[in-house]
């Protein structure tokens, strides 16, 4: 068996013991035998889906330029608007202990598991709600959206 660079295998754990994948993983160690290999663990995440992407960039992203464009008369990309997204509802707030100044720090979108998506889509769908007075639909929701180019 020729080794690979690198190998991604879910694998619980029970009892500080492999408990799953077992043939796999003693496969895998006879390949590498007489190496020294590196061995990472990490807690195994259920990362957004597909669909929930597809759903904030043909959707929640689209609702927003159309909102930037009717309010405030400006266009914005795709990309200007998912950063506008993630600095109003994808944040955390540091704080200087000496001065009480709260500096807001982006947190990437991109690692988010699936439920971690949906709050996130929750708060963009408030703020859209909050900011323009505009309902985005939840995912597999029937509407018709007219936007009314002027």
């Amino acid at each position: 068996m020729k080794s690979p660079n690198e190998i991604t295998l879910p694998v619980l754990i029970k009892n500080f013991k492999f408990a799953s994948n077992i043939n796999i993983i003693a496969n895998i160690l006879k390949g590498y035998e007489g190496n020294t290999i590196d061995v990472t663990f990490k807690k195994r995440r259920n990362k957004r889906s597909n669909k929930q992407n597809a759903y904030y960039w043909k959707i929640i992203v689209v609702i927003f330029q159309n909102c930037i464009l009717e309010e405030w008369g400006e266009v914005k990309t795709k990309q200007e608007v998912h950063e506008f997204l993630k600095y109003n509802c994808n944040y955390e707030e540091k704080v200087n202990e000496d001065t009480g100044e709260v500096l807001r720090v982006i947190i990437s979108t991109t690692e988010n598991t699936t439920s971690e998506q949906e709050v996130y889509h929750t708060r963009c769908r408030n703020l859209c709600k909050e900011f323009f007075n505009t309902d985005i639909p939840l995912p597999n929701e029937e509407v018709t959206l007219n936007f009314d180019r002027k």
